[in-house]
């Protein structure tokens, strides 16, 4: 096993976590996806490990990428037979990230073996063993570390392509204007990576698209609101000014009973105020009308009544009174055949009777 001091000091450097100014054009986060599916197909190429460490020294980069990328170095230190140089490896990143340790879950036992020349003692034959330098174990590596390796390289690479799915994803949706279209994207994108720590932005933005609409919403709602109140006005004053008196009345009483505080409320009110009082003259002139007709009526049967009756009072008169024909008539005078002489005769003996006698002594 062999110490490479440039390797320690990549690795003090990742533990450090320096950040790298990028001299690339490409993002980082797109040459650390390339670099990994290249150590796929080449495990130890060393540009492209070179690309991983970078990577982790830029402190403003994702922890969950670099803690995968850390760990994918520190065994690819391990798959070169650098164990004291993986050891420290695997120090710096339980040191930097506690809650991702399961990330290198290898131990000596994944990478040595007890050496079968001296039975794992390190001494033979009173010597030391010249097999395993006296260290009682030999460097064979466990396929579970090459899996682990492969593992997280195809991590980095599963979560770069989110990280760049869910980027453009969220682009598209900052670039559309209309509310109903951005609140579908920004759901689609909120609900298809819940698991990701950075949806806030997304979040903040859908929570302000939905507030939006809410307002668009409810202005749309106020809007048709007053037309209704405006079409419903139009109408009862339509049928105000109808034949049907009674019946605007009865509909402007109960729309403004069910409506009171409606905008045209006042107006409304007026017009149902003239209405009653047109309906109220109107009843009063009936009334009258009808008095004048029973008045006349009866003024006419008074009439008919007292020309029947005068018409038998007349007929009964012409005729002499009972018992008047046995009446002497020579002792009653005419008075339009009396002359003044008469006159004053009947007026001295208080009498109705004309003394023709005595009359005519006296002259």
């Amino acid at each position: 096993m062999n110490n490479h001091p440039r390797i320690m000091f990549r690795l003090a450097a990742l533990a450090t976590f320096l950040p790298l100014l990028l001299v690339a054009k490409v993002p980082e986060e797109a040459r650390l996806r390339a670099a990994s599916e290249a150590l796929l197909q080449t495990p130890l190429s060393v540009p492209n490990l070179h690309i991983l460490s970078e990577y982790v020294r830029n402190s403003d980069n994702p922890p969950a990428l670099r803690s995968r990328a850390m760990a994918a170095y520190a065994m690819a230190l391990l798959l070169q037979g650098n164990t004291n140089n993986f050891v420290r490896a695997q120090q710096a990143h339980r040191a930097a990230y506690p809650d991702d340790a399961q990330l290198i879950p290898l131990t000596a036992e994944h990478y040595s073996v007890p050496c079968d020349a001296c039975n794992g003692t390190g001494r033979r034959e009173k010597a030391v063993c010249p097999q395993c330098f006296g260290r009682g174990s030999q460097f064979q590596l466990s396929p579970l570390v090459a899996q682990t390796y492969q593992k997280r390289l195809g991590e980095i690479v599963a979560q770069c392509r989110e990280n760049a799915e869910y980027a453009e994803k969220f682009r598209e949706a900052t670039k559309t204007s209309h509310d109903d279209k951005q609140i579908e994207m920004l759901q689609a994108l909120t609900n298809s990576y819940p698991h990701r720590t950075d949806l806030a932005p997304a979040i903040a933005l859908l929570d302000d698209a939905l507030a939006k609409r809410e307002v668009r919403l409810r202005a749309a709602q106020e809007q048709e609101e007053r037309r209704r109140i405006e079409r419903e006005a139009a109408a009862l004053k339509v049928l105000a000014q109808g034949p049907d008196r009674p019946r605007a009345i009865r509909e402007l009483r109960t729309y403004l009973a069910a409506h009171p505080n409606v905008a045209p409320a006042l107006e409304l009110q007026a017009v149902l105020d003239e209405l009653v009082a047109k309906e109220e003259q109107q009843q009063r002139l009936k009334k009258i009308g009808i008095g004048l007709a029973v008045l006349t009526g009866c003024l006419f049967l008074i009439s008919v009544i007292r020309f029947f009756s005068f018409s038998r009072r007349t007929s009964s008169s012409s005729g002499p009174l009972p018992g008047m024909d046995k009446i002497d008539k020579a002792d009653f005078t005419d008075p339009l055949s009396l002359t003044a002489q008469d006159t004053l005769t009947r007026a001295k003996y208080k009498t109705a009777r004309i003394p023709r006698e005595e009359a005519g002594v006296e002259d």
